[in-house]
């Protein structure tokens, strides 16, 4: 699937489908991340914060940068937009 333009445009934004599936990059540290229970996937942390119409994951990498993934409620098997991200994820922000 193709991204879609976002408004405003930006290079940190793309959006896919319809509801969109949204990817941020560069977000701020979203709160409550002390003591958060977290979902790992393919050695990716992610806070997921549940919202009535979207679930907001940020994966948690090295050195305080923080990407943001949200999908409506509406889409099954969430974990699947995970796992497609683990791998892009851990090349652009190594452990190390």
């Amino acid at each position: 699937m193709s991204s879609r333009a976002t408004t405003p445009k930006s290079p940190l934004v793309h959006a896919w489908g319809e509801p969109p599936v949204v990817l941020r990059c560069g977000v701020p540290a979203p709160p409550g991340i002390a003591g958060a229970e977290l979902t790992v996937v393919n050695g990716v942390r992610w806070l997921e914060r549940q919202g009535a119409d979207a679930v907001v994951w940020t994966a948690l990498r090295p050195h305080n940068r923080y990407v943001q993934l949200t999908i409506p409620t509406s889409y099954q098997a969430q974990a699947a937009y995970l796992v497609d991200l683990a791998g892009p994820l851990r090349r652009a922000f190594p452990a190390s």
